[in-house]
């Protein structure tokens, strides 16, 4: 579900949304990779909040999905599968290890 590449990393979710961070910005795409919503610089990263999505009577759906909110001077939402679970951590550690 992720395309790394050397400085870059993409995150896809569902309904074709994504999150691309090219080394120097983090950018939120639409419908695919064709519309552009947000690009953040790599400095203004401040946290992530992953939560696992559940069924209405509290347990996990299946297959399990998660609720990711990266808050940068404006917030991304993005909803991953497991996989993509593992992705955003990767990104989570890439923006870390950037800005320090």
């Amino acid at each position: 579900m992720t395309t790394p590449s050397q400085a870059g990393l993409e995150v896809l979710g569902a309904n074709g949304e994504s999150l691309v961070f090219d080394g120097v910005t983090v950018a939120k795409f639409k419908h695919h990779g064709k519309e552009e919503t947000a690009r953040n610089p790599v400095s203004t990263y401040r946290e992530v909040s992953i939560k696992e999505r559940t069924s209405l009577f509290g347990k996990p759906k299946n297959p399990r999905q998660f609720d990711v909110l990266l808050a940068m001077s404006s917030f991304m939402a993005l909803t991953v599968d497991e996989h993509g679970r593992a992705q955003v951590d990767e990104l989570v550690a890439r923006l870390e290890s950037v800005q320090r």
